[in-house]
């Protein structure tokens, strides 16, 4: 703020001796208040009308599992992972591992590479709690059957349907480049996963047989359980760690009995769902 004044020389006439008392105050005064509202105001409000950005760019985990329990600064990579899925016969779960048989495969759809076994898939679908009613589904990932090794005769053909397990075995890519690595890692955006804040999802699955044209929903353990305790026992546990060397997942042995480590390679067990 400022003020103007003028002074006549014609007033000052005869005066031999003029002075004119300026005070200097030396305390500050608010003049203009044009920085303070851009600062406080303007900038504030253009903040609010730009859209957040948001990093909508996924990462990959890579599967591990910690050598000395309930300490997470030491881990190894995981070397391969093995889905078994067992399903329900007229007496129950088989003693062994379901065999492709008994879900209605025939030797020629494996040999041939019918649709019917080529079409079948295991879902593996992720969610952010397990808790049903308020559940989101972030992601998913279709497993296709493939012949490993251990499944083909001497030969070179495929053993018989009835030798041949259910089960989805999934390889490092870059220990096994000739293994199958789809389902092998678990993707999520990077920056939901901090160094001190993991994340954690829950993974239910589902298998789907193109031979008989049934959805069978799995579970976690090879007993029945009345509904109200089935649905704890729905989901295995993953949880995603980022440090700085990388982005990783480890499955939780601790949240569920279906999870199994020998060596580096993990086995998860899944089973048809059995409710009283």
């Amino acid at each position: 703020m400022s003020a103007k004044y003028t002074i006549k020389l014609s007033d000052l006439s005869g005066v031999t001796d003029t002075m004119i008392n300026i005070p200097i105050n030396l305390t500050p005064q608010m003049t203009d208040q044009t920085e303070l509202v851009k600062r406080k105001f303007i900038d504030v409000e253009v903040e609010k009308a730009i859209n957040p950005i948001l990093d909508y760019e996924k990462t990959r985990f890579t599967p591990i599992y910690f050598p000395t329990p309930n300490n997470t600064s030491i881990f190894s990579l995981v070397r391969n992972i093995t889905y078994n899925v067992r399903v329900l016969g007229s007496a129950g779960f088989p003693s062994s591992a379901t065999m492709y048989s008994e879900i209605g495969m025939s030797n020629d759809d494996i040999r041939y590479g019918k649709k019917r076994y080529e079409n079948s898939f295991l879902n593996i679908s992720f969610y952010d709690t397990d808790k049903p009613t308020t559940q989101r589904l972030l992601s998913y990932i279709d497993v296709y059957p493939r012949l490993i090794p251990i499944n083909v005769a001497p030969s070179g053909l495929p053993k018989p349907a009835n030798q041949i397990p259910v089960t989805f075995m999934l390889s490092n890519p870059v220990k096994d480049p000739a293994g199958f690595a789809e389902g092998f890692y678990v993707y999520n955006y990077r920056d939901e996963v901090t160094t001190n804040l993991p994340k954690e999802l829950y993974m239910r699955a589902r298998f789907n047989n193109a031979s008989t044209g049934i959805i069978t929903n799995m579970m976690t353990e090879g007993i029945p359980y009345f509904i109200d305790d089935l649905v704890n026992k729905l989901y295995t546990k993953y949880v995603l760690y980022r440090n700085n060397t990388g982005y990783y997942y480890a499955v939780d042995d601790t949240y569920s009995n279906n999870v199994s480590l020998v060596g580096n390679d993990l086995t998860i067990n899944l089973y048809e769902i059995q409710a009283l």
